[in-house]
């Protein structure tokens, strides 16, 4: 974690993770649907930290297939008077794994056709990088099936 005056810049890592054609999307206590990230911590990947994360707050076990691009966020907290600007590193996951535990920071979480996650997420950011997965996951079929 940076910080400069007045701000604070907090490296953290996702997981868009894949069982089949279904994604995991977990919801917030806020009733915000996004996936899984959190903090880079101190001598950890990027990699590393997204695949705990991903643990952490779901319970699945998965496995990083390719890097899904990198989104940026920020807010300003009354608490320490700062500006927090967060950068997410995502990283696309499949898993075997189908039941969703989620840890006490979140309100449930699901594997839901990747389609329908497409209206549920809340964020911009994450549509576009499920939107860019899915595309690039249409063409790879396309192209494995002219050969």
């Amino acid at each position: 974690m940076a910080r400069g005056k007045g701000e604070i810049t907090e490296i953290t890592a996702g997981g868009i993770v894949f069982n089949g054609d279904r994604v995991l999307v977990l919801k917030n206590w806020k009733d915000v649907w996004v996936f899984p990230k959190g903090h880079v911590e101190l001598g950890e990947s990027r990699e590393e930290a997204a695949l705990r994360e991903v643990f952490e707050e779901s319970g699945v076990h998965a496995r990083i297939v390719g890097a899904a691009g990198m989104s940026s966020f920020h807010f300003y907290s009354y608490v320490d008077r700062a500006i927090h600007r967060k950068i997410v590193y995502w990283f696309e996951m499949e898993t075997a794994d189908t039941v969703v535990t989620v840890n006490r920071e979140l309100k449930s979480g699901a594997f839901v056709p990747a389609v329908e996650a497409l209206s549920m997420l809340s964020f911009s950011d994450d549509v576009a990088n499920l939107k860019a997965i899915l595309e690039r996951r249409a063409g790879d079929v396309r192209d494995s099936s002219q050969r």
